[in-house]
C-alpha cells in the first residue's frame, strides 16, 4: 500500500505543479499588456520618434547636450536625496518608538504611519497650501509669537516637507521591520559586557537595523525621483522637477520621442540606484550573517 500511495503521488505532481503554472498566466499577461508594453513601447519611441533625417540616439543626444535638461535632472536627484535624508531622520526614531511600544500605543504610532494611505494626495497637497501659504496656519502662529512671517510655497522647503509626509511610511516599514528581527538578547549581552547603552545601541543595535535602513531610503529615493503633483502644487515653474518637465514635453510640445527618452533616462537611473542598493544591503546581511556568534 505504501507503495501504491507513493506512486500516486508521483502522477499528481506534475499535475500540480502545471495548475500552479496555469494560475500565474493571467498574471503573467496582466503585467505583458498593462506594464511590460507600454514600457517597451516607451523606449522605442525614444529612439524612433526623432525629427526627420536625424539618428536613432538624437533625443538623447538632446537631453545630454542641453543644459537646462541636465540642471533639472541634478535638481531632481538633490530634491529627491534631501527628501529621503528628512524621511530617515524622521522614519528611524518612529520606528523605534513604535518597536518599544506595547499595546494600544504601538498602535497608535502605527496609525500615525499609516494615515498617509488613508488620504488623497491632492487632499494632503491642498492641506499645506493653507498652512504653508503667506497667509496660512503657519504664518499665523508665527504672528501670535511675534515672530515675522516667512514665505515658504513655491520654493523648496515646500516641496520637500510635501513630498518627506507622503513618503514617511516607505521609510518607516522597512526600518520597524528590520529592527524588529533584532535578537534582543545581543544588546542585553552588550550591557552585561561593559558597554554603555549608547554604545550599545551605536556598535550592535544600529549596524543590525542598516539593512532596512538602506531599503527605506532607497525605497524614499526612487518614489521621490517620479514625483509630479506635489511639486506641480507645492512647487514653483523655476524649481520644476524631472516628472514636470516629461509631462510639458508632451503635453505642450507634443514632443513624444523626447518625452520618451527622458523616461527612458529616468528608468535606468532607478535600474542602477536600485541595483547597487541591492547589492550594498546584501553584502550587510552576509557580513551579518558570517560573524562569530
Amino acid at each position: 500500500m505504501p507503495l501504491e500511495s507513493d506512486a500516486t503521488h508521483r502522477r499528481a505532481a506534475p499535475k500540480l505543479r502545471i495548475t500552479r503554472t496555469a494560475l500565474l498566466i493571467p498574471v503573467l499577461l496582466f503585467f505583458a499588456a498593462f506594464f511590460f508594453y507600454p514600457l517597451l513601447t516607451m523606449m522605442a519611441r525614444s529612439v524612433t520618434d526623432v525629427p526627420e533625417g536625424a539618428g536613432a540616439l538624437s533625443n538623447f543626444q538632446w537631453f545630454f547636450t542641453e543644459e537646462s535638461n541636465l540642471r533639472i535632472f541634478g535638481r531632481t536627484l538633490t530634491t529627491a536625496a534631501r527628501v529621503t535624508v528628512f524621511c530617515v531622520l524622521v522614519a528611524y526614531p518612529m520606528a523605534y518608538a513604535m518597536m518599544r511600544a506595547r499595546g494600544a500605543w504601538k498602535l497608535a504610532i502605527l496609525g500615525v504611519v499609516l494615515l498617509p494611505f488613508w488620504i488623497s494626495t491632492v487632499v494632503r497637497n491642498f492641506a499645506w497650501v493653507v498652512i504653508l501659504q503667506d497667509r496660512g496656519v503657519l504664518n499665523y502662529l508665527l504672528g501670535l509669537g511675534g515672530v515675522p512671517a516667512i514665505s515658504i510655497l513655491g520654493t523648496k522647503t515646500a516641496v520637500t516637507i510635501g513630498m518627506a509626509q507622503v513618503l514617511l511610511p516607505f521609510a518607516v516599514l522597512p526600518i520597524y521591520n528590520a529592527m524588529q528581527r533584532i535578537d534582543p538578547n545581543l544588546i542585553r549581552a552588550a550591557l552585561m559586557l561593559g558597554a554603555r547603552p549608547t554604545v550599545a545601541f551605536l556598535k550592535v543595535f544600529l549596524p543590525l537595523s542598516a539593512p532596512g535602513l538602506i531599503a527605506g531610503a532607497l525605497l524614499v529615493f526612487v518614489l521621490s525621483l517620479g514625483f509630479y503633483l506635489t511639486p506641480a502644487m507645492l512647487g514653483s515653474a523655476q524649481d520644476a522637477m524631472f516628472a514636470q518637465i516629461i509631462f510639458r514635453q508632451i503635453s505642450e510640445l507634443l514632443a513624444w520621442g523626447r518625452s520618451s527618452a527622458m523616461a527612458t533616462i529616468l528608468l535606468l537611473t532607478t535600474i542602477v540606484i536600485l541595483t547597487v542598493g541591492s547589492l550594498l544591503t546584501r553584502g550587510m546581511r552576509n557580513r551579518s550573517a558570517s560573524q562569530p556568534e
